[in-house]
């Protein structure tokens, strides 16, 4: 048996701010190198807030020993607010993901982070390349993972982890070690082992991981044991799991069977097989709102559980129509399960919107949908821009065009006359392209990704575009491409500015939100958002929010609530609390606005004083796909996908459909009567509303 022997970190959280984090860093570190492991594995949230500073504190404590043994996956701290879109953590550690072999046992570090995102998502690409990784080793190769973010067993920060649950069990996957969550926990389903670690930032610890001979079944286990430090740096060792390196049981060839929901009831059938493996089943609903549902048993048909046929309904009393997931456990005798995933749907009504058509893009969807003249455009993160008429054609090649640049992260910028796109890119780039052909009319090198949404305004007649790509505000000439005005030294920004022809506003990560001259770019006024520290700062600022404009009114967000400004001072006219940054507000006609928190609850409040006109709670998290309006109607898009109508006069939800089951965070747009909008796996939907 080759000896392997390696060690296992997770959520380090360096800080400037928090010189400590170094500091127990370093002692964890110092008494990994002193066992000379043959690697050692992080886990994710290398750093706090992705900053290169907090990178180059963590580089100092990395003992010469370890310098070349350390493998790193990035988490959703190294990379939501990182402006580099990724660039950083790779210019530090590397791509990820990554693939390796040690000891006869091979490793893949996963990377489901998303530029700008919390959660995780791992796209067609990602399972591809790990498909491709395990299709290529020889047989039996026992194969561990580690990544950010924990799956299955009641985790859910992935939204298409069903898919990785599949492509694993195809193959001799054996564990999973994974971080985010801050605390240890030990889980054995589908025939692997999934550990999540305890956070080195919390407290001096770290895993240790030797393959042993298992005395009960002769083949090799992973022995992993938690070393906790003392002060005095005296490591203390408490045995955490076991890991089988080979499969002990032949694969499960369950059948599920998901009948239709009625009366507030869904059937569900499950054929175990083979039927021994399973003494108890149990069922829910997959997660597609704030929370996952309750988890219900299945009853063991005649013959008992020998027979392996199980049954039941599951309580379905609110479910909207739409997509969905029934999540199952099918539990083994010794504690162990196998989980499954299977999709079902509920019918609408006729007050319901009804999903039409979608289109695929390569990557993610994550751009919010433009609309140029009487075509939509939709731009994904592989960099596939593309253009439709709505409804597309029959044929074969719906798209009007398809041109490829950098990826993208937000909605393109549309000139006023509907001729001319202002695509952002994550490349460095902001490209011009005509809306009828895609064709090139001039790019901007920004010298930086540029990962806000551009703005288009007539500023003295010239019509201009207003962005942001890392800490550089820019206004270039609409027609040409030339730089107006830049100005350097501000805070990152994912949002949109606005303009009302006289000024520019924005806000930023650095706390503030300003007003310059939309000709000189010389600022006007500053309002302080947040203080602290530049975590603090960095997170609680309003880097991702779209600022709008209404009655002589600015109204910038924060995660902690809305600022309404006066436009000519900067003065605050009133405050809104909750965390409405991501969903961007909506301006009407009559000098109110909508406002939405991450929670989902939308308010109507008056621009003038911020008096409340109506507020209605929907219950779902809303993130950067936000709010649309059409016909008297607000139609929501939640992130998890599902859209709920909610009546302007009044705040009464109308009809809703869960339209998808991937992540939303593209903000939809309305043509003739269909929301469109994007989504995580790619697809573009177009959804008729009632």
């Amino acid at each position: 048996m080759r000896a392997l022997r390696f060690a296992l970190v997770s959520d380090t959280h360096v800080s400037v701010s928090r010189p400590e984090s170094a500091e127990r860093l370093a002692q964890v570190y110092g008494a990994i190198a002193q066992l000379a492991p043959d690697l050692v594995l992080h886990c994710g949230d290398v750093t706090d807030t992705g900053l290169q500073a907090e990178y180059a504190l963590y580089r100092q404590v990395v003992p010469a020993a370890l310098a070349d043994r350390v493998r790193h996956v990035p988490g959703n701290h190294d990379v939501r607010w990182d402006a580099t879109a990724k660039g950083r953590f790779q210019a530090n550690f590397g791509v990820a993901p990554s693939s390796f072999g040690a000891g006869g046992v091979h490793f893949a570090g996963l990377d489901p982070t998303q530029v700008l995102q919390e959660p995780g998502h791992y796209g067609r690409g990602g399972l591809r390349w790990l498909e491709r990784i395990l299709r290529g080793l020889p047989e039996v190769t026992p194969v561990l993972l580690f990544q950010h973010f924990p799956v299955g067993a009641g985790h859910y920060d992935v939204d298409d982890q069903a898919a990785l649950l599949d492509l694993m069990a195809q193959y001799d996957v054996r564990g999973i070690f994974a971080g985010h969550i801050h605390r240890e926990e030990v889980t054995r389903f589908n025939e692997l082992t999934q550990v999540t670690l305890a956070p080195v930032v919390a407290s001096p610890v770290f895993y240790w991981a030797e393959k042993a001979p298992d005395p009960e079944h002769g083949a090799p286990v992973l022995a992993v044991s938690r070393v906790t430090l003392a002060a005095d740096g005296t490591p203390a060792s408490l045995p955490v799991a076991a890991v089988p390196l080979s499969r002990r049981r032949p694969r499960a060839r369950h059948r599920v069977m998901i009948g239709v929901a009625s009366g507030g009831r869904l059937p569900v059938t499950v054929l175990a097989e083979p039927a021994g493996q399973v003494r108890g089943v149990s069922a829910s609903t997959y997660p597609q709102v704030l929370s996952g549902g309750d988890w219900h048993d299945l009853v063991a048909g005649p013959g008992g559980p020998a027979a392996g046929r199980w049954s039941g309904t599951l309580p379905v009393p609110r479910i909207v129509p739409g997509a969905y997931r029934v999540q199952l456990r099918l539990l083994a005798p010794d504690g162990s399960w196998q989980e499954k995933h299977i999709p079902f749907s509920v019918p609408g009504g006729a007050t319901d919107p009804v999903p039409a058509w979608r289109l695929r893009l390569t990557g993610a969807v994550q751009a919010g949908i433009a609309v140029a003249g009487p075509v939509i455009v939709a731009a994904s993160t592989a960099g596939e821009v593309a253009a439709v008429r709505v409804p597309p054609g029959d044929d074969r090649t719906p798209w009007l065009w398809r041109v490829r640049v950098g990826p993208v992260y937000r909605r393109p910028g549309v000139d006023a006359a509907g001729r001319t796109l202002f695509v952002p890119s994550a490349d460095r780039h902001l490209y011009a392209l005509e809306a009828s052909t895609g064709q090139a009319v001039w790019r901007f090198d920004a010298g930086a990704p540029v990962l806000s949404a551009p703005a288009v305004a007539r500023v003295d007649g010239d019509e201009y575009v207003i962005f942001s790509a890392g800490r550089q505000l820019l206004t270039l000439h609409a027609s040409t491409g030339q730089l107006a005005w830049s100005v350097t030294g501000r805070g990152f920004s994912a949002g949109q500015a606005a303009c009302d022809g006289k000024r520019v506003y924005t806000s930023a990560a650095d706390g503030y939100a300003r007003a310059h001259d939309a000709l000189t770019g010389r600022q006007e006024w500053s309002c302080p958002m947040v203080s602290g520290d530049q975590h603090r700062v960095a997170l609680y600022s309003g880097w991702d929010n779209a600022v709008v404009l209404g009655a002589g009114t600015v109204v910038a967000a924060t995660v902690s609530g809305s600022l309404a400004l006066e436009a000519a001072t900067g003065a605050v006219r009133w405050k809104f609390p909750g965390s409405t940054m991501y969903p961007a507000a909506v301006v009407l006609g009559d000098d109110t606005v909508l406002l939405t928190n991450e929670q989902g609850t939308v308010c109507r409040v008056g621009l003038a004083d911020g008096h409340v006109h109506w507020q209605t709670a929907l219950k779902v998290r809303v993130l950067d796909a936000g709010v649309t309006t059409d016909r008297g109607t607000a139609w929501v898009l939640s992130a998890r996908g599902r859209l709920i109508g909610v009546r302007l006069a009044d705040g009464r939800r109308q009809g809703s459909v869960q339209h998808t089951l991937a992540y939303s965070y593209s903000r939809p747009a309305i043509v003739g009567g269909t929301l469109v909008a994007g989504d995580q796996d790619g697809f573009v939907h177009g959804i008729r509303l009632p």
